[in-house]
């Protein structure tokens, strides 16, 4: 009789065991996190907020206008801003204090008349993150000139 109750004991404690690992094993995991501690900050990645003429693409610009593009996070430097303007024409880039707004000035006028398409390059590159790896297009166009 008593190793009937030992047995009865033992199946007992096996069985508990079981149903406690398997409700842990269920359950949601448990915050290590105190809850006074922020949440970590996250990097966000690059991206565009705003153009000069806003909307750029599709728009008109003055011959003689400086297109702006405004990122969220600053560029490493003017160098690592990777731009294209095509038909190709001849342009300066120029940053904000900030490094986030690249300013790109034409060292001639846009010619009249001109439908222009501007590329930025993946191989673009921002401070604490690196390259970019995107490419934006932007077509935009310049006024005709139809004479006196």
């Amino acid at each position: 009789m008593k190793s009937f109750k030992l047995v009865i004991i033992l199946i007992i404690v096996v069985f508990t065991g079981v149903f406690l690992w398997k409700s842990r094993s269920s359950a949601p995991p448990v915050s290590t996190q105190s809850p006074s501690t922020p949440p970590p900050i996250s990097s966000e990645f690059p991206r565009i907020v705003s153009t000069k003429p806003d909307p750029l693409e599709e728009n008109i610009v003055a011959a003689t206008d400086t297109i702006e593009i405004t990122f969220n996070r600053p560029l490493e430097n003017v160098g690592e801003f990777k731009s294209k303007l095509e038909p190709n024409l001849e342009y300066k880039v120029e940053l904000s204090s900030d490094r986030k707004t690249a300013k790109i000035k034409p060292v001639k006028s846009f010619l009249l008349g001109t439908t222009y398409t501007l590329f930025i390059g993946t191989e673009t590159k921002f401070d604490g993150i690196g390259r970019w790896g995107e490419e934006k297009i932007y077509h935009f166009r310049t006024i005709k000139y139809t004479g006196v």
